[in-house]
């Protein structure tokens, strides 16, 4: 199962909240993201369609509880991965009048699925939680943390979108909006945020195991920055010694080294004999001891009369 699949499969067995209004907050934002009213053999319908067993299994005991309304369940045909899709099915006519008289969504003009909630989710914290983890049950998924930190949730409705992202924002999620061909994208980068955002959905196992992989990218990504850092350096000291070698053998082709004052000569033998080292180490090796800019300063000496000698 996908990172997202397993998410699911937890907030799915969440126990049930006592408040009616918080179960009612949940299946909204279910019924937004992965529900459609559509038409057949004359008859509107309503229907939803799932990977997830426990996710149908949750909807269907909101439905018999709160409505008393006890939809049609039935398993559909595999998908290209296999999987298995389940379907809940609301026919009856009394019991979708039922369904949209007495919840917090109603169907617009396109007969699409909107909040319609009079205000009643924003009321309460526990609410508003309750209905955004209904809506990433019902639309949202979360990349593998070993992969990238990208949570997304989709859906066919503008109006949808910006409920749900000012939701998200009273609860401290800085999440963005994006238009992705026709659907409305609901998207999250941040490692952190996603982190807040399985807290607050009541992820306890999907939070330890993004954590933990977050703590591990972190760590890898500090340890590349400080390998490269070093290899970069190790970099910059071998120009460096190469450039000054080069002065030093070009001083002794042209009899011009023993002519040095004995401290910079010292210097030079230190260079020859250790062309690894950084300045700092050769001003250590120095009796007595130099300074990294000291050491800089002695070279910068052999260079000058290095391109002197160049340019005659």
């Amino acid at each position: 199962m996908s990172f997202s699949s397993d998410l699911k499969e937890e907030l799915s067995k969440i126990s049930n909240h006592k408040n009616e209004c918080c179960k009612l907050a949940e299946l909204a934002g279910y019924l937004i993201t992965n529900c459609n009213v559509v038409k057949e053999n004359g008859e509107f319908i309503l229907k939803m369609t799932t990977e997830s067993s426990s996710a149908i299994r949750r909807v269907y005991n909101a439905f018999k509880n709160l409505y008393n309304i006890e939809p049609i369940t039935n398993v559909t045909n595999q998908t290209v991965d296999r999987e298995m899709l389940f379907e809940l099915v609301v026919r009856d006519k009394m019991d979708l009048q039922r369904l949209f008289q007495n919840t917090l969504i109603n169907i617009d003009s396109n007969l699409q699925i909107i909040v319609d909630d009079n205000g009643k989710i924003k009321e309460k914290e526990c609410c508003k939680k309750a209905f955004i983890r209904g809506v990433f049950m019902g639309g949202g998924s979360i990349t593998t943390p070993e992969h990238a930190n990208h949570l997304e949730i989709v859906l066919n409705n503008v109006q949808n979108a910006n409920f749900i992202n000012s939701i998200l924002h009273s609860l401290d999620i800085n999440a963005k909006i994006i238009k992705r061909k026709k659907m409305t994208v609901i998207y999250v980068k941040d490692s952190e945020a996603i982190s807040n955002f399985l807290i607050l959905i009541g992820s306890n196992r999907g939070t330890l195991a993004f954590e933990q992989t977050r703590v591990i990218k972190e760590y890898r990504n500090n340890m590349n920055r400080k390998i490269n850092c070093e290899v970069a350096n190790m970099d910059k000291i071998a120009v460096a010694a190469s450039r000054q070698l080069n002065d030093i053998l070009l001083l002794k082709k042209m009899k011009k080294f023993e002519e040095l004052p004995e401290e910079i000569k010292k210097l030079a033998k230190l260079r020859e004999e250790h062309p690894e080292a950084n300045l700092e180490k050769l001003g250590e090796m120095l009796e007595p001891k130099l300074s990294k800019a000291g050491v800089s300063h002695r070279f910068k000496k052999i260079k000058l009369l290095a391109d002197e000698l160049r340019d005659e």
